[in-house]
């Protein structure tokens, strides 16, 4: 049996989820076994819709108090690291040698009433800033509007390789969304889209972005982001199939590249990704950007930035935009 806290409340949703679809496909039965007289149909139906209400009601009762036991649940045990996504799947992983661990207290996280989240520390003081990541996804953008929505940080995708071809090109909204945010006095980092076969392909795209970034005499406050992900079933890449430790090493020779131009560099992972393919150890002394989009970030290991939405809403962007907080030492 797991010695994981949290496997008692995973199984608490699983059994209310069995109870109520075995519930609903009982009635089914019993009224399939009725006679075809329609007023008999109808009075069964009644009866199965108020059973499945009842059972309904009482499985969102449980998602709520399973969320609270899983976010007060002890995450670490011995020699084994428990994470969980979205409160129900349960991840168990030996710890990564070499990898830090960080120390936020995610009890004290904040969020309004527009999910713009905030950590704060023992002491009550603001630990954490709020940003967004855009591209030319988002067109354009009303930044004034963003700067007093209260947004502190912008990370904008300063171009991409492409999934098939390999070409690499400029995001064709950076130039005036760098423009834009820094006349609205919005701090600004650059994140670019890597398909790098190789660690030759991957300081390539560093070199491409250096240049960008002295042609527009960009002034970033925030790191520039290899940021490598998994494609789409849609989409096929270049880079399906490729090994984790080719991964690992084309983000250290972007990484070394843009720190050695003088720029803080950052990699940009999902939690099974840097879990399951970077290796973390290695990478170490690289500030990660974790994607998990989650209430709260349970994930143990230590990260700079957490962008926990894809889904938020800021003034002056049309649709939806990611959220990111920087949490500061």
């Amino acid at each position: 049996m797991s010695k994981n806290p949290l496997t008692a409340p995973c199984i608490i949703l699983s059994a209310m989820t069995v109870l109520t679809l075995g519930t609903t496909c009982l009635f089914i039965a019993r009224a399939s076994g009725l006679s075809k007289d329609n007023e008999s149909l109808r009075a069964s139906a009644t009866v199965a819709e108020a059973e499945i209400s009842r059972l309904n009601a009482a499985l969102e009762t449980a998602v709520p108090e399973t969320e609270a036991i899983l976010e007060t649940a002890a995450v670490r045990d011995e020699n084994t690291v428990y994470i969980y996504d979205n409160g129900i799947d349960v991840i168990e992983y030996p710890e990564i040698k070499g990898a830090a661990f960080n120390d936020y207290d995610m009890t004290l996280l904040e969020t309004d009433e527009k999910k713009h989240k905030t950590l704060y520390d023992e002491s009550g003081n603001k630990r954490s800033r709020f940003g967004i990541d855009v591209s030319s996804y988002q067109c354009d953008i009303d930044w004034q509007a963003v700067k007093a929505d209260g947004v502190e940080f912008a990370m904008l995708r300063i171009g991409y390789r492409g999934y098939e071809t390999g070409k690499m090109t400029e995001d064709k909204y950076f130039r005036r969304n760098l423009e834009g945010a820094r006349a609205a006095g919005i701090e600004t980092g650059v994140y670019f889209f890597s398909q790098a076969l190789t660690p030759e392909e991957a300081l390539e795209e560093a070199e491409y972005v250096i240049s960008l970034i002295s042609e527009t005499g960009a002034e970033l406050t925030f790191p520039v982001v290899f940021d490598w992900e998994f494609p789409t079933d849609e989409d096929p890449a270049r880079t399906d199939g490729m090994a984790g430790e080719i991964q690992t090493a084309c983000c250290r020779a972007f990484c070394d590249r843009v720190k050695e131009a003088g720029y803080e560099p950052m990699y940009y992972s999902t939690i099974n990704t840097a879990i399951f393919r970077y290796d973390m150890g290695e990478l170490s002394d690289i500030p990660l950007w974790l994607a998990d989009y989650n209430r709260t970030c349970n994930f143990t290991y230590d990260y700079k930035m957490w962008q926990y939405s894809c889904s938020g809403v800021v003034n002056g962007i049309e649709g939806l935009v990611d959220m990111n907080i920087w949490i500061e030492e």
